[in-house]
C-alpha cells in the first residue's frame, strides 16, 4: 500500500514553530494569528512572508514588505523559489527545507504502517482513519531515523498499576497502537516525559528530550480519547472522570528491561492533559568516573565518602542531576559494613543495602522528622534529599558534625550562594563553617549530534572569552538539527561542574563576616573552576556549544 506523502516541508531548526507540510495551499508565516504559521517574535512583522506553490510542482517564498526582511540562506530575498536543504530566516525563526521523507521507511516499518492503516480499530469516519494513518506513519518514521538502526521497533508490553501482565498493545488498532508507537519512540529518544495536550480539534503531542520540549506530531481527538482509555485502565482510574485531577502509575516491558511510568492526568481548556514521565534507568550513570567530573574533583569526593563524618552539598536546579551523583557517591561506600540511610521525596532508584524512606508531607513525614528519627537508628551515612527549611539544615550539619556522613542538596545558582543560601536559612555561621566540607555546583548541558554538528571558525570575541580554555582551538562546533537527533541538533547530556573545598581560610570568613567578594578572594588562590569554565572546555572539544553554555550556566 502506497502512502501519499508531500515533496517539501518547513522544519523549525531555531524558534518555537510547528512543522508544516507545503502542498497546494499557500503558507502564511508572521506574527498575526491568521497566518498559517503564528510566530511569537518581535523581529517578525504580522504579516511577514508567504510560500505559494509555483504550478511546475515546486513552491516560491515571497517577502510581504516586512521591516526585517525575509532571507534564504542567510541572503535578503524579495522573491524565490524554495529548494530542499534551503534554510528559510523570519526573524529569530528559521525553519528548514526538507523533502518529506526522503529515503522512505524500511521495509519492516512500511508493513507495520500498512497493519495500522487495515486496522482502524474503532475510527468512526473515514476522515479520522486518514488521520490515524498519517500520525502513525510519522511516528513510524521517528522511529525509522532515531539510533540505533533497527529492522523494527522493540517489542514493548504492557503491566498494569496492579502488577499484572496485559496483551494490549498487541492489537494495531488506534489505541493500542498509539501507546506502543508512544513508548517506543520515548525509548529510543531518551525521553522523561510524554505530553499530550487537547487542542480542540486535535492532540498536541510533544516528548521533552534531553531537558527540552519536542514536537512530535499531531492526532485526530478520537485517536488521543482512545490513547487516554487505555493509560487510565493501565493505570487502574475511573475512565469516565474527564474534569478532575488523576494520578497513578504503570510498567512497560521492553526486552532487555522494565520501565517504570509516573501518570498525571489535569484538567485544561479543551480536557484533560496526559503526562506520562518515563523513569528509564538505562544510560544513567553508574560510578563516579561516570560522571564527566575533572580528576581533582573525583578524587577529593572520593576522600570525602571515605571519612567517617562530613557533609558533601550538591547545589543545582531541578533535573541537574544532583540524586544521581549522590547515588554514585553512595556506591563507593562499603554498604555492607556500615549502615546507609537515605531520605527522599520520591525514592526512585532502588540501592542494594541501603535503607531507603520516602518523605510524605501529607502523613506529617517530613525532611526534617525523618531526619530526627533516623539519627536515632544507629546511622553511618545518611542521605537526605533536599534541605528545604531551617530545621533540617540544622540538624544535618549537627549530624555531620557528631560522627555521621550526610549527603544533601540544596537549591542555589552555584557554589558560593549555596553557602549564603544556608545562612538564609538562619544556620548559625558556625555550623555551615565546621560541618561543610565540599560544595559542588552541577548542571547539564547537551551534547552535539554527532551525526550532524558543523565546523565553524572561532571569532575574535569568542577566543578573547574563552581564552586558556579553547586550547589554541581555530575551531568549533554548532548545531544543526537531523532526523537523528529530532532537529535539535544535539543528543545526549553531560555534567558541568564546580567544586568548592571548604578550606580553613574559607572557615574563617563564613564566621566572621562572610561576603561574595571576601570569599572569591580566597577561592581564587587554589584549584576552582566555575561551572561556566567546565563548559568553555567542552566547546573546544566540540562536545557542546556556546549557546548551550550560556543558557544553563550564565554567561561567566
Amino acid at each position: 500500500m502506497k502512502r501519499a506523502m508531500l515533496s517539501l516541508r518547513l522544519t523549525p531548526i531555531r524558534g518555537e514553530a510547528q512543522p508544516v507540510r507545503l502542498g497546494h495551499e499557500r503558507v502564511s508565516i508572521g506574527r498575526h494569528p491568521d497566518n498559517t504559521i503564528c510566530i511569537i517574535d518581535d523581529r517578525a512583522s504580522r504579516f511577514h512572508c508567504v510560500v505559494t506553490p509555483d504550478g511546475k510542482g515546486g513552491y516560491t517564498v515571497r517577502d510581504l514588505k516586512s521591516r526585517n526582511g525575509t532571507k534564504v540562506n542567510d541572503i535578503k530575498i524579495e522573491e524565490v523559489p524554495l529548494q530542499a536543504g534551503d534554510v528559510l530566516r523570519i526573524g529569530q525563526h528559521e525553519f528548514l527545507v526538507e523533502k518529506d521523507e526522503p529515503d522512505g521507511p524500511s521495509e519492516a516499518f512500511a508493513e507495520s504502517v500498512e497493519a495500522l492503516d487495515e486496522s482502524r480499530g474503532d475510527m468512526p469516519a473515514q476522515k479520522d482513519s486518514e488521520g490515524f494513518q498519517n500520525w502513525a506513519a510519522e511516528l513510524l518514521d521517528i522511529l525509522d531515523w532515531l539510533p540505533p538502526k533497527v529492522s523494527q521497533p522493540e517489542p514493548v508490553s504492557i503491566i498494569d498499576a496492579g502488577g499484572k501482565a496485559s496483551d494490549a498493545l498487541a492489537s494495531s488498532s488506534a489505541g493500542p497502537g498509539g501507546v506502543r508507537l508512544l513508548l517506543q519512540v520515548a525509548s529510543k529518544s531518551r525521553a522523561t516525559d510524554i505530553h499530550l495536550e487537547p487542542k480542540g480539534d486535535r492532540f498536541h503531542v510533544r516528548v521533552r528530550v534531553d531537558g527540552q520540549m519536542v514536537h512530535i506530531v499531531d492526532m485526530p481527538n478520537r485517536v488521543g480519547e482512545l490513547i487516554y482509555g487505555l493509560v487510565k485502565t493501565a493505570c487502574q482510574m475511573k475512565t469516565a472522570a474527564r474534569d478532575a485531577v488523576q494520578e497513578g502509575h504503570f510498567s512497560s516491558r521492553f526486552p532487555d528491561r522494565r520501565v517504570e511510568y509516573r501518570v498525571s492526568f489535569t484538567p485544561s481548556v479543551h480536557g484533560q492533559k496526559l503526562v506520562l514521565r518515563v523513569l528509564d534507568h538505562r544510560g544513567v550513570p553508574e560510578s563516579l568516573a561516570s560522571l564527566g567530573l575533572a580528576g581533582y574533583m573525583t578524587e577529593r569526593i572520593q576522600r570525602v565518602c571515605d571519612q567517617d563524618h562530613g557533609l558533601l552539598l550538591v547545589c543545582g536546579p531541578t533535573g541537574s542531576g544532583k540524586t544521581t551523583t549522590l547515588y554514585n557517591a553512595l556506591r563507593t561506600i562499603d554498604r555492607t559494613t556500615r549502615n546507609v540511610v537515605t531520605i527522599e521525596d520520591p525514592v526512585e532508584y532502588q540501592l542494594d543495602n541501603v535503607t531507603q524512606i520516602p518523605a510524605d508531607d501529607s502523613k506529617g513525614n517530613t525532611f526534617s522528622n525523618l531526619l530526627r528519627s533516623v539519627l536515632r537508628q544507629d546511622p553511618d551515612v545518611i542521605l537526605v534529599g533536599e534541605i528545604r527549611d531551617e530545621e533540617t539544615a540544622r540538624t544535618a550539619m549537627q549530624a555531620a558534625m557528631t560522627g555521621h556522613l550526610v549527603f544533601t542538596t540544596v537549591h542555589a545558582k552555584d557554589t558560593i550562594a549555596a553557602v549564603f543560601r544556608l545562612l538564609d536559612l538562619k544556620v548559625e555561621p558556625y555550623l555551615v563553617a565546621n560541618s561543610l566540607d565540599l560544595v559542588l555546583a552541577q548542571r547539564l548541558v547537551r551534547q552535539l549530534c554527532e551525526h550532524c554538528k558543523r565546523p565553524v571558525t572561532v571569532s575574535p570575541g569568542t577566543a578573547t572569552r574563552l581564552g586558556r580554555y579553547l586550547s589554541g582551538k581555530t575551531t568549533i562546533y554548532s548545531a544543526t538539527g537531523c532526523a537523528r537527533c529530532l532537529k535539535t541538533g544535539y543528543r545526549g547530556r553531560r555534567g558541568i561542574f564546580e567544586l568548592l573545598d571548604f578550606n580553613d581560610e574559607l572557615r574563617d570568613v563564613v564566621l566572621r563576616e562572610p561576603t561574595i567578594v571576601a570569599m572569591k578572594k580566597i577561592i581564587e588562590q587554589g584549584l576552582f573552576t566555575t561551572l561556566a569554565q567546565f563548559g568553555w572546555r567542552l566547546i573546544a572539544e566540540g562536545v557542546t556549544t556556546i549557546d548551550e553554555v550560556d543558557r544553563v550556566a550564565g554567561h561567566g
